[in-house]
């Protein structure tokens, strides 16, 4: 991190994964340069492209003394990429964070709106922002939001433990939600980096989600790691179909594994009730009861549509969480 700052503006590490971002990286990482009223620190870490993407970034690093980029001596893959960074020694200092994709474009004021939720809402505590986002075309035409339904459920822990609607491109968070990150670290990521940090926080802290807003331009290219999800809050036929589909789909377990992890992790930092429902949760594989009681949890929660709830309750009742 640089002392150098004299001021008061808060001091934001964002931390980016790229793999063949050529396309569009340039005007990624200008939007993340062009931040209002805070001071950033870009660190690439770049996975193994095989394009122009390392050339690029490293003319940024040599003309910009806040702009760090690595390659990675193996391919870690997407949420190991991101979560190494949060890890590392050198995210030390800093007063927030935030994970940055390689192809979209920020609003300038993206982060400072950010921290300035969080210090509005949250004291002396972890804390998780995430907003909405503006899904766009590749030229950044169009735009439709994607998460805004999903308020309701913003509180719920076992919401979270069953499906990410958080989406790292959007969170920003403190330096103390870090340090109780770091406090441990999972063998895997059965789920992506963005849904571990949404549960830690959860546990941990406080989320402070913003929904209603989006200072976030993805560009919806084909080419996205991670792109739009089709978390769909509409009762058409097309989506009560893909439900459906996701259903009967032989499971790997994902959300159990991960309850299991966070237990291991945190348990000490939850309250009883969490606890409980977390542990609940993670031996949902091991009894018919469990899921049964877990699934009419999930059948009264406020997801988007009822046609939702009723999928993911029978999920967990047949065991493909």
């Amino acid at each position: 991190m640089n002392d150098a700052f004299k001021d008061d503006k808060p001091t934001v590490l964002v931390m980016m994964a790229s793999y063949n971002g050529e396309k569009f990286i340039n005007e990624q990482i200008d939007s993340i340069l062009a931040q209002k009223d805070v001071h950033v620190t870009l660190r690439i870490c770049d996975d193994g492209s095989n394009d122009s993407t390392p050339s690029i970034c490293e003319s940024y690093a040599s003309k910009y003394d806040n702009v760090l980029f690595e390659v990675n001596k193996v391919n870690k893959g997407l949420a190991k990429n991101f979560m190494d960074m949060v890890y590392d020694d050198n995210a030390l200092g800093f007063n927030y964070y935030a994970f940055s994709d390689q192809d979209d474009v920020w609003l300038p004021e993206k982060l400072i709106h950010a921290i300035r939720q969080i210090e509005a809402q949250v004291h002396d505590e972890p804390a998780l922002y995430y907003s909405d986002i503006e899904n766009v075309n590749c030229d950044l035409s169009g735009g439709s939001r994607e998460y805004s339904s999903w308020i309701g459920c913003s509180q719920w822990l076992i919401a979270a433990l069953t499906v990410n609607w958080a989406s790292g491109c959007t969170m920003v968070f403190n330096s103390q939600l870090r340090e109780q990150i770091i406090t441990y670290e999972p063998r895997t990521y059965p789920r992506i980096h963005d849904s571990w940090i949404h549960l830690i926080a959860m546990v941990s802290g406080a989320v402070v989600a913003d929904l209603g807003d989006a200072y976030i331009k993805r560009r919806i290219s084909g080419d996205n790691q991670v792109g739009q999800r089709n978390l769909e809050s509409t009762e058409s036929f097309k989506s009560v179909a893909t439900r459906w589909k996701r259903i009967i789909k032989k499971s790997t377990h994902c959300q159990t594994r991960v309850a299991a992890y966070l237990l291991d992790g945190y348990e000490n930092v939850m309250g009883r009730d969490e606890a409980n429902l977390v542990r609940t949760y993670a031996k949902m594989p091991t009894s018919l009861y469990l899921r049964i009681k877990i699934g009419m949890k999930l059948l009264h929660c406020p997801f988007p549509t009822r046609s939702m709830a009723r999928a993911f309750a029978i999920k967990a009742v047949l065991n493909r969480l």
